[in-house]
């Protein structure tokens, strides 16, 4: 049985071994990667209490880099993320809402969906955008998503507590999804790159 919280921890330590020993090392954000993937493995075992609600650590982090990267985006942007991110974490607290009030429904693994869920909206709001506005979508949605999530919960007398390993999984595998279709395009792109140069040597031929 796997434990919950394993899938953050194996990408997260991946991640780190990239940035630190196979990313180029004139790469100026080398450093905050690394550092970024020490800080989110650290603080993985612990909680904060707000009010009467447990807080996990990873997600404050997660919170704090998702409004440092939002806060340089101009003013448009900025309300575009605002939509992107309610919408998406509206779905989330639905699809976990009802995963718990009526479990009948979910066809899947409830984590995959949401997971899967994230990652497709994700792409659909930020179709030519890059990969980090595409995660912060990600990263701020599913936070919006927990709270939302929280709230109906607290009121019938169920403590959920915010961010736990289980929305960590779910937040490495919508990272996991994202990562394997960048892959992808960016091979696409290399392959697309070599086959024009050909057509262009026959020509020359």
């Amino acid at each position: 049985m796997m434990v919950d919280g394993i899938l953050y921890l194996w990408l997260i330590w991946g991640i780190w071994i990239f940035t630190t020993f196979m990313m180029n090392k004139t790469h100026p954000y080398r450093f905050h990667y690394s550092f970024i993937c020490l800080v989110l493995i650290c603080v993985f075992p612990y909680g904060l209490k707000v009010s009467s609600v447990e807080v996990a650590v990873p997600v404050i982090v997660l919170g704090l880099i998702c409004i440092h990267y939002i806060r340089i985006l101009s003013l448009k942007d900025k309300l575009y993320m605002l939509v992107a991110i309610l919408a998406m974490g509206m779905l989330y607290a639905g699809i976990g809402l009802v995963a718990i009030y009526d479990p009948v429904l979910m066809f899947l693994d409830r984590d995959l969906i949401m997971a899967l869920s994230l990652a497709f909206l994700s792409i659909l709001f930020y179709t030519s955008s890059s990969f980090m506005l595409r995660m912060i979508a990600i990263a701020g949605s599913s936070i919006v998503g927990e709270v939302f999530m929280s709230i109906p919960l607290k009121n019938i007398g169920f403590l959920y507590p915010i961010g736990g390993p289980v929305y960590l999984d779910v937040l490495a595998i919508s990272t996991g999804i994202l990562l394997a279709i960048k892959l992808f395009e960016e091979i696409n792109q290399l392959f697309n790159i070599k086959v024009q140069t050909n057509k262009g040597e026959m020509k020359n031929l």
